[in-house]
């Protein structure tokens, strides 16, 4: 799958320290990660901002360091947790953690924006190491503010960057169990993606531990890494390896490297999750062409849907689709009824088995004057519940509606 003419797609690898921005669009046979200087692969910007003393002016990147440095600007870093929190941050005035995040946000987007802008982007992917409900709210609301629409902004995190990067190559290479090691000074963590093939599509999952640190000693890192590599792969048929993290940098790797190379195929590199997230945001934008769904405990494992008639023709209405992040299920429409005084929506699983009928009485509806009604239906989640709210909103002027509202909870499958 590659994008069509008119898609952009940029992914954001939002980290503590480190964040690092790509985009992926006609022509390019990957998607491409931007760098801060011009021609060295300068991929990791630091995730903060300087204020400038002379000028006033904001700075990121390796010249936000320079002037840090040099005693010429005021810095704020780990602006990503310090939001997160909601902190202030202390320079020449009082700001909120938040506010420099956007701007330091705004930064990071410029460098990867088709020339029509923000608003010519497909899909604009955030990827996180740990995805909660604040942090998602937090980069909804951001995004917004730099001109994003809901339908443009995706969050997730490593795991499904990872997933979304897998599944996106030759299918030789996630034919069976995929494994990703990653290491930042000498912690190591693997992510091991696992399909189902017996479902269609597949259904993929993706599981991840900490492996421990590496020894003190660096001389002793190899050993140490190999034997990790051989009791976290024993028994499983892995078809691919990826390698990424500063730590392993250097020529340290002999017999790990033995280890990774046997019988499979291993890649080494420093901006995988960045890459991810623009695929996943393809795979989202063209879901019905993907053979995969990813699940995680943030998305949804039921579809729900409205069964609509338009002329002799019956079809379905999808509110919420299997695999839609829960933390941006949210949902606004209008219908028209046949003088019916309730509303029945459909919940099944993503293997098609266990449907069942939701039936949402509107009690003082069957008095209206019309013979069609015209209703405003919003849902969204709270927890594990689908919250429905309905108005009848009438025809204007003409045919005022009864004023009358409605708001149901229904339980939902946990992820």
């Amino acid at each position: 799958m590659r994008p069509l003419g008119g898609e952009w797609y940029i992914g954001i690898d939002l980290g503590v320290r480190w964040t690092q921005v790509s985009c992926y669009y006609p022509g390019l046979p990957e998607p491409e990660t931007k760098s801060t200087v011009a021609g060295k692969e300068m991929y990791r910007i630091p995730t903060a901002l300087c204020r400038q003393k002379k000028t006033g002016r904001w700075c990121f990147g390796e010249e936000a360091g320079r002037l840090a440095e040099s005693g010429e600007g005021m810095y704020a870093d780990y602006l990503l947790s310090r939001a997160e929190k909601g902190e202030a941050i202390l320079l020449d005035q009082e700001y909120q953690a938040g506010s420099l995040l956007q701007i330091f946000l705004w930064k990071v987007i410029q460098m990867a924006l088709p020339p029509r802008g923000v608003r010519a982007v497909t899909k604009c992917v955030f990827t996180v190491g740990r995805l909660t409900e604040g942090l998602a709210g937090l980069l909804l609301e951001l995004s917004g503010n730099l001109g994003f629409l809901g339908q443009q902004v995706l969050v997730q995190d490593s795991r499904e960057s990872f997933y979304a990067y897998a599944v996106s190559q030759d299918p030789a290479l996630w034919n069976y169990d995929v494994m990703l090691y990653s290491c930042e000074e000498d912690e190591i963590w693997q992510k091991r993606l696992v399909c189902n093939r017996k479902t269609r599509p597949k259904v993929a999952v993706v599981e991840e531990s900490c492996l421990g640190k590496l020894p003190e000693e660096v001389k002793e890192w190899d050993a140490a890494f190999a034997r990790l590599l051989r009791q976290t792969m024993a028994k499983k048929i892995v078809s691919a390896v990826y390698l990424t993290g500063s730590g392993f940098e250097g020529n340290w790797m002999d017999e790990s490297l033995q280890v990774v190379c046997q019988g499979k195929r291993a890649f080494q590199g420093k901006n995988l999750f960045t890459k991810g997230a623009c695929y996943a945001g393809m795979l989202m934008h063209r879901r019905e062409e993907a053979e995969t769904v990813y699940f995680c405990e943030y998305k949804m494992t039921e579809h729900i849907f409205l069964k609509i008639t338009s002329g002799d023709e019956e079809g379905v209405y999808f509110l919420v689709e299997a695999g839609d992040n829960c933390h941006q299920v949210a949902k606004s429409f209008r219908i028209l009824t046949e003088k019916e005084a309730f509303l029945d929506l459909w919940i099944q699983a993503l293997d098609g088995r266990g449907a069942r009928i939701e039936r949402l009485n509107l009690p003082g509806l069957e008095n209206a004057k019309s013979r069609r009604n015209r209703l405003e239906v919003s849902l969204w989640l709270e927890g594990d519940a689908a919250i429905v709210k309905i108005k009848d909103i009438g025809w204007g002027g003409l045919q005022p509606g009864t004023g009358l509202d409605w708001e149901f909870e229904i339980g939902l499958a946990q992820s």
